[in-house]
């Protein structure tokens, strides 16, 4: 399986997509993976942080191949992705009717926060969400497929020249992963946009870091937990 995969995509490719596939395929087999766990006496608490910690190691593996990450932002740049990260938290927290993908409170999962392993957990997932899912996501979405939508070849592509076709089926795709399907759409066209207009992939992953760090810490002060 391995050998057939490989046979498929380029070393490069392989760097962007297998942490992300990883991540999801984990996030697919949680209800077995949760039972598993739950049967061996561990409870359920563990999935995230499995998950992250593969999307990790891979991340890990492949780290000589993401030339796009040895470029480091400017001080003006970095500062334009927190605003821009922040921006994205504000369009996220949005009032959304449910035909837009709003959350109802059926949908709303507390975390419990009673113990010392409950507060460990939820370290665990807010730094899943906050430092590993926005490199994955940002290598997968921006690095690997808005360039890939371009050209095969899609280490060739500057990001300054991606096409608006590239940036608008990747948002909309990255969009699709989102039960908030319109906030996702407009957190990948901003995302996307960074990474054209500065082509500094640090940038988009920072202002993704930033987005996902406020929302955690936001979800957890006010209990709107349907956000995770």
């Amino acid at each position: 399986m391995t050998a057939l995969l490989d046979s498929w995509f380029t070393r490069h490719e392989r760097a962007r997509i297998y942490p992300f596939a990883g991540f999801i395929l984990l996030l697919a087999a949680e209800p077995w993976l949760a039972m598993a766990l739950s049967w061996l006496g561990i409870g359920t608490e563990p999935t995230y942080l499995l998950r992250s910690v593969l999307a990790l190691c891979l991340l890990l593996y492949f780290r000589r191949d993401y030339l796009e990450l040895r470029v480091t932002p400017t001080f003006n740049q970095a500062l334009i992705a927190l605003l821009a990260g922040w921006l994205v938290f504000l369009l996220w927290i949005a009032p959304y009717p449910a035909w837009l993908g709003g959350h109802g409170a059926s949908h709303t999962v507390a975390m419990p926060m009673q113990s010392s392993a409950d507060i460990f957990w939820l370290i665990c997932r807010w730094s899943g969400s906050a430092l590993v899912v926005p490199v994955i996501e940002e290598l997968f979405w921006r690095s690997y497929l808005m360039r890939r939508l371009d050209s095969a070849d899609f280490m060739s592509v500057s990001p300054a020249r991606a096409t608006a076709y590239a940036i608008a089926v990747s948002s909309v795709l990255f969009a699709v992963e989102h039960q908030l399907w319109l906030a996702g759409l407009l957190a990948g066209l901003v995302y996307a946009w960074l990474y054209r207009r500065f082509q500094v992939l640090w940038v988009s992953i920072l202002a993704h870091v930033t987005t996902n760090a406020v929302l955690g810490v936001w979800v957890v002060y006010t209990g709107h937990w349907q956000y995770w």
